[in-house]
C-alpha cells in the first residue's frame, strides 16, 4: 500500500461523490447521499487502510530518522580478470 493506494482510494472518493449526486440529484438531500457514496467507495478502495498505515508509520518514526534504516545495495561491480594459465 502507500501513496499509491491512498490515490487511488482518493480518485475513488471523487467519482462516488460524482456517482452520489447524480444518482440522487433530484434528492433534496443529495449533497449528503454523494458524501456517503464518496466515503463508501473510499473505504472500500483502501483509503481507511492507507490513511492508518500512515499514521502508524508517523507514530513508530515521528521524524523519518533514516540512520537506523538498513543499507541497501544499489550497484554491484564486477572485476574480471583473465587468465591464461602461463602464469608460475
Amino acid at each position: 500500500m502507500g501513496k499509491s493506494q491512498l490515490r487511488f482510494a482518493a480518485v475513488a472518493f471523487v467519482a462516488g461523490l460524482a456517482w452520489g449526486y447524480v444518482s440522487h440529484r433530484r434528492d433534496g438531500r443529495a449533497t449528503l447521499f454523494a458524501l456517503l457514496q464518496g466515503l463508501e467507495w473510499f473505504v472500500a478502495y483502501g483509503g481507511a487502510a492507507a490513511l492508518i498505515e500512515g499514521a502508524r508509520g508517523l507514530m513508530e518514526d515521528p521524524a523519518g530518522d533514516e540512520a537506523d534504516a538498513p543499507e541497501r545495495i544499489t550497484h554491484f561491480r564486477q572485476e574480471v580478470t583473465e587468465s591464461t594459465g602461463t602464469e608460475a
